[in-house]
């Protein structure tokens, strides 16, 4: 038993070190994603909004195909963390595509693969979260990686303000530093000790949906997610519509963009990232879920009615705070009632379902701008999230979250 225990603390050790060494490169890809290849849609190439709705809604495109590439990966007996090092080696040549090509369609199809493939790797390494952390340390331990997350990205979208600001054609330069973060987040996850996957642990695709209504618990909490979700990602790439479009009274420089919309998040999110790692290992899942939601409704409903910088930015400084404790409780909720050796069959439906409304939301957010106003999509937005304050708080008493 004791051999045990220090067999799991050197593969936690050497998880934790390789984590912390990719977090600051994966960081810089997710600045890079969030908001500039939208920028660049509506700025450089000018595009329709179909176009802008599918850059946007790129990553949870991505997710609905997560369970299939689970299913994959353990029909060949693939280690995770050596598979999520292949989806990083295939996100940086998808890159490399839309930094070379010249038009529309390319940089379209390029960048949204290179976004699909990288969110690949979450339920891969959750599966490795969950063999080589314990329970009482996965909170803490997934936390200062995403503090190395929040600041690289809070660096980089400032250059790359700055860049874009200078001339709109550097996006090029910009995607070269991607494509080489892509590689080194290869690198640094391959090494990571994991288990083989199988079939019989992981299931297939359809096996693993049918969890929704076996596992009662689990398919409502996937519903009140699937509301929480919608309400929080329509209005995310209308924020970007509002500032940048001239027709919105604010017309913000792509500097100011880039700060509002990853800057100043990531560094509420670096600030409160420690704090929601405590709240997740410590509090009630509901308690920290429901603290997480209301940031999330404060966010949108502070943003939308004003034109001040300084409100939108106390806007998505809850935003921030929220992502921070976002990222922790999306990525690990699923550990907290699983079975250990099941962690990654339900994280997949899990991202499945995200990327259903992930895709859905963008496409949503416009259709709904387009008839009317980006007050509009607040109100429907907070009324999602507040409905799903409601339908978590009614589960609150359920035993397996108690013990969670």
């Amino acid at each position: 038993m004791e051999q045990i225990d220090l067999d799991r603390a050197d593969k936690a050790a050497t998880t934790y070190a390789r984590d912390k060494l990719r977090a600051p490169f994966m960081g810089i890809l997710e600045a890079g994603w969030q908001a500039f290849p939208l920028l660049i849609a509506i700025r450089y190439f000018d595009a329709h909004e179909s176009i802008k709705s599918f850059i946007a809604g790129a990553g949870p495109i991505g997710f609905l195909l997560t369970p299939i590439t689970l299913f994959i990966a353990a029909k060949l007996r693939a280690r995770p963390a050596k598979a999520s090092a292949l989806m990083f080696l295939i996100a940086a040549v998808m890159i490399a595509g839309a930094t070379v090509g010249t038009g529309l369609i390319l940089f379209t199809v390029c960048i949204i693969a290179s976004q699909m493939a990288s969110v690949q790797h979450g339920p891969l390494m959750v599966q490795v979260y969950a063999s080589n952390y314990t329970r009482a340390e996965r909170g803490r331990r997934v936390t200062t990686p995403l503090m190395l997350i929040a600041f690289s990205s809070m660096v980089f979208s400032w250059i790359g303000g700055e860049l874009l600001d200078i001339n709109i054609d550097y996006y090029r330069a910009f995607f070269a530093i991607m494509i080489v973060c892509a590689l080194v987040c290869a690198w640094a996850l391959k090494d990571i000790p994991s288990q083989a996957l199988c079939t019989k642990d992981v299931g297939n695709p359809w096996q693993n949906f049918s969890l929704i209504w076996e596992d009662k618990l689990f398919g409502y909490l996937l519903g009140s997610w699937m509301l929480l979700g919608l309400g929080n990602l329509i209005a995310i790439p209308i924020r970007i519509e509002y500032l940048a479009n001239p027709e919105f009274g604010i017309n913000a420089s792509n500097k100011t963009i880039a700060i509002l919309i990853v800057l100043v998040p990531s560094a509420a999110r670096l600030l409160s990232t420690k704090l929601w790692g405590h709240f997740f290992d410590k509090l009630h899942f509901v308690t920290t879920r429901n603290l997480l939601n209301l940031c999330f409704l404060a966010s949108i409903g502070l943003f939308f009615y004003s034109t001040n910088i300084v409100m939108l930015g106390i806007a998505m400084t809850f935003q921030g705070a929220a992502m921070g404790g976002g990222k922790i409780f999306w990525g690990l909720w699923v550990t907290k009632i699983a079975p250990e050796k099941k962690a990654s069959s339900y994280m997949s439906i899990h991202m499945a379902l995200t990327g259903l409304r992930g895709t859905l939301a963008p496409f949503l957010g416009y259709w709904i701008l387009i008839g009317s106003t980006p007050e509009t999509v607040a109100i429907v937005g907070m009324t999602l999230v507040g409905t799903a304050i409601v339908l978590f708080e009614c589960v609150r008493k359920n035993q397996r979250l108690s013990l969670a």
